[in-house]
């Protein structure tokens, strides 16, 4: 029976250690293991709470939402005086440079659209943060 009791040990160590490699993060800061899959974390609702290290709590408002098919929405939103506003600007997202990248390009209508390129360094079910073309991080949390 010691037998069987050391082969289990053995195969369940193998089989954390294969997982844990395999599964190591290809993020700057994480995660380094997770079973969910990049697209599956990223799909949804993120709202942008720090900006180059500034918060975003004085007025200001600006999500990101992130569809499984593709599909982009950017809602910008501000609130001063009593008055309060806010934009809605539609686009497409799609993984770049092995998916460490996103690009995002937004149609801001009348047949003008510009792209945004982000370095992913964290991403995790709560938690993106990027890292914009002027080395400025962006950090989100879903909402």
């Amino acid at each position: 029976m010691k037998k069987n009791t050391f082969g289990s040990l053995m195969m369940i160590a193998s089989v954390v250690t294969i997982l844990n490699f395999s599964s190591c993060g290809k993020y700057e800061d994480g995660p380094s293991f997770t079973l969910r899959t990049k697209k599956a974390r990223l799909t949804g609702e993120w709202e942008v709470v720090k900006m180059g290290g500034q918060n975003m709590d004085q007025g200001y408002s600006l999500e990101f939402e992130f569809e499984k098919d593709g599909d982009f929405k950017y809602t910008y939103g501000y609130s001063y005086g009593g008055s309060s506003s806010s934009y809605s600007y539609s686009g497409d997202w799609e993984w770049e440079d092995n998916k460490e990248d996103i690009r995002i390009s937004i149609n801001t209508g009348g047949g003008y659209s510009y792209n945004l390129d982000y370095k992913i360094l964290r991403l995790t079910n709560k938690e993106l943060v990027l890292e914009d073309s002027y080395n400025d991080e962006w950090e989100l949390e879903k909402k």
